[in-house]
């Protein structure tokens, strides 16, 4: 009888009572579930060892789900970190014996380390295997036809109407311009510097009698309102300019000479990401000099790489800090770098970073263990890591700053053209590289292309 009671009275409520009790009823509810989410944070105890047993999955791409799974983490995420192949990954969860994390973007594949901080140390401790990341990119051609040459005019248009001819040097600007040189030399509108945006191929120079020549490097100021070239001395060149400039103002078309320097053969100019300082190389005498106004002749000696060694082909690029001058000995297979002080304008002694000097092949590995095949032109990725065409392996390369070199994108040794994934992609020759936002773009010699590999 309490029971029918009960059940009658329930259903002779009027709506505005329904209402009230309902709404005590989510409020009452509501408090009860933040009463049972509520929990102590507490770090992990100092005085009882703690375990980093396994992680799952054990493969994935950006923002892949990760869980570690051990003992004595604490509950306070203040107190663990994990990276995956040494990028940190977001911790967003920890109840003691679980942990939940991100995955980075880019992160590679390698080991997945845990570290846990008692009192005040920090232990580290590493998975037994690696995560495998699977990227989410992709290898494609932007512009030009595969295997399909521009003659001397070269043709302008839609980027799968124009026609490039052996592009052998690259760099974008903020916005996203492409600028690359078409390979020549000489006098007789061989090569060619051009630019693409929006869909449209312009050619902005020829070579001629004038400075360019042969340009073999290019490389804009911090301002991005100048961009600087190398002039290559070679048998066909009628000048002794070694470095030559051009204006936004003046659509880069109108180019001047820069730095004179008879024979140096220079085949590359770097700006210093904090300073603007300009260097470039001379070939024969495997040096680096600094452009310099009120020098005698307008530059001053920094250093010899490597004793009197000559015809080493340089390819010069600084890290993001501006500490760490990267040199790419295209002729000897292997990569050098040297410190460098902005304070002081001074830099340290080079040494062997990458690959075998005058040991050519292909191998990943760490540092000197590695082995390139004329390793050319490279850039930065936004990590920091150096990114390398290697050339006559038709492939890319990866190089972190430690030293741990790795295969990119392309197939090693197997040239061609193939668009797709990028361990299915083929490069043919590959020169140049530069990276603007989550795009790399390829000057792809061989396939008288520029090729792009999107990023996630």
């Amino acid at each position: 009888m309490e029971n029918l009671k009960f059940n009658s009275c329930k259903a002779r409520v009027t709506l505005p009572i329904c209402v009230v009790l309902l709404s005590f009823f989510v409020i009452c509810c509501s408090n009860d579930e933040i009463k049972s989410n509520s929990e102590t944070f507490f770090p992990p105890k100092a005085d009882v060892e703690s375990t980093f047993e396994t992680f799952y999955p054990d493969s994935g791409g950006l923002g892949t789900k990760l869980i570690l799974r051990g003992t004595n983490f604490g509950t306070d995420t203040n107190y663990v970190r994990v990276t995956v192949n040494e990028l940190r990954a977001k911790v967003v969860r920890v109840n003691d014996n679980i942990l939940y994390a991100v995955v980075p973007a880019r992160a590679d594949t390698g080991y997945v380390r845990l570290y846990i901080k008692k009192g005040e140390e920090e232990v580290e401790y590493t998975s037994d295997k690696e995560f495998r990341y699977m990227f989410k990119s992709n290898v494609s051609t932007l512009i030009g036809t595969p295997g399909k040459q521009a003659a001397d005019d070269r043709l302008d248009g839609a980027y799968t109407v124009a026609l490039l001819r052996r592009p052998w040097q690259i760099t974008t600007d903020k916005d996203g311009t492409i600028f690359w040189v078409d390979e020549g030399r000489g006098t007789e509108r061989n090569g060619a510097l051009r630019k693409a945006s929006n869909g449209e191929v312009e050619t902005l120079v020829y070579c001629s009698s004038g400075p360019f020549q042969s340009c073999n490097a290019v490389a804009f100021n911090i301002t991005q309102d100048t961009l600087f070239m190398a002039n290559r001395y070679a048998g066909e060149v009628r000048n002794d300019v070694a470095v030559m400039y051009s204006t936004r103002d003046a659509n880069f078309v109108n180019v001047k000479a820069l730095v004179n320097f008879p024979k140096s053969t220079t085949a590359s100019v770097v700006v210093h990401p904090k300073t603007g300082e300009l260097f470039f190389d001379h070939n024969d005498e495997g040096a680096i000099y600094k452009y310099n106004k009120n020098a005698p002749n307008g530059y001053e000696k920094m250093f010899n790489v490597r004793g009197s060694y000559n015809g080493m082909d340089m390819r010069l690029l600084f890290n993001k800090e501006g500490n760490v001058l990267y040199l790419v000995l295209r002729a000897k297979h292997c990569i050098y770098k040297v410190s460098y002080d902005a304070t002081t304008h001074t830099f340290g002694t080079p040494e062997p970073f990458a690959g075998e000097w005058s040991s050519s092949g292909y191998e990943n590995g760490e540092g000197l263990a590695a082995r390139f095949n004329q390793p050319s032109s490279p850039c930065l990725d936004p990590e920091g890591n150096l990114l390398i065409p290697d050339k006559f392996n038709h492939c890319i390369r990866k190089i972190t700053p430690k030293g741990t070199v790795s295969l990119y994108a392309g197939k090693p040794r197997e040239s061609g053209h193939a668009d797709g994934l990028p361990d299915k992609a083929k490069f043919f020759e590959p020169e140049a590289l530069t990276f603007h936002r989550n795009t790399l773009y390829v000057a792809d010699r061989g396939n008288h292309c520029i090729r792009k590999v999107v990023i996630e």
